[in-house]
């Protein structure tokens, strides 16, 4: 009864958009995933932590203190909306083909336009959260800056804000750590790119 318990948990948690395939991943696209992930995150975020470390061992300010006055900007939108922009390229660019042309030649009558398709594991679901990060991260970048207009019309709270940007920031590490595995699993595989690897996602996405 148990196992059958964990069998329904794992059938579940493989419906879950964006996340759902990561069970299903190899360990070792997993383990190099969160290597890229570690890298990428210390290195985009150089700006914000550099100086707060060299300011308290120099100047004896506290880190967090520093960290917070840096961020409290808006600057977390920015960095969520460079880190989701690759992805939407890296995904249509490599995965992303338009519907094939009718077999009889037939182009008078085809569907117009040409249904483009994403060949990557939740293609789809990552190209529209994407964009929807990319809006809310200028909209809410916007809002920050107008407030500190002279004159300006809008007291948005800060705490909040802040806080929402940290969270904006933590959902898109947690995509970019997605789209890594599932490259490297299927970079790791033998299959040519097309109807082989629409084939190789329909067998691995209904284990």
């Amino acid at each position: 009864m148990r196992w059958i318990s964990r069998r329904n948990l794992r059938w579940m948690f493989t419906k879950v958009p964006i996340y759902g395939q990561l069970i299903n991943s190899s360990s070792s696209s997993v383990k190099e995933a969160t290597t890229d992930l570690i890298t990428a995150t210390l290195f985009s975020l150089l700006p914000l932590w550099f100086y707060p470390i060299i300011s308290k061992f120099a100047y004896g300010t506290d880190f967090w203190a520093t960290v917070k006055s840096f961020i409290g900007g808006g600057e977390l939108f920015l960095y969520s909306a460079a880190l989701v922009g690759p992805l939407i390229f890296s995904i249509t660019r490599k995965y992303g083909e338009m519907s094939p042309v009718p077999s009889d030649g037939d182009t008078e009558h085809s569907t117009f336009p040409r249904m483009y398709t994403i060949q990557f594991p939740y293609g789809i679901w990552f190209v529209l959260v994407s964009a929807l990060v990319l809006g809310f991260a200028a909209y809410f970048f916007g809002i920050l800056r107008e407030a500190g207009l002279e004159n300006s019309a809008r007291t948005p709270n800060a705490e909040n804000l802040l806080f929402v940007s940290g969270i904006m920031y933590c959902f898109t590490l947690s995509c970019f750590f997605c789209v890594s595995v599932y490259r490297l699993q299927l970079d790791s595989t033998p299959q040519e790119f097309g109807a082989d690897t629409r084939d190789l996602m329909d067998e691995w996405e209904t284990r």
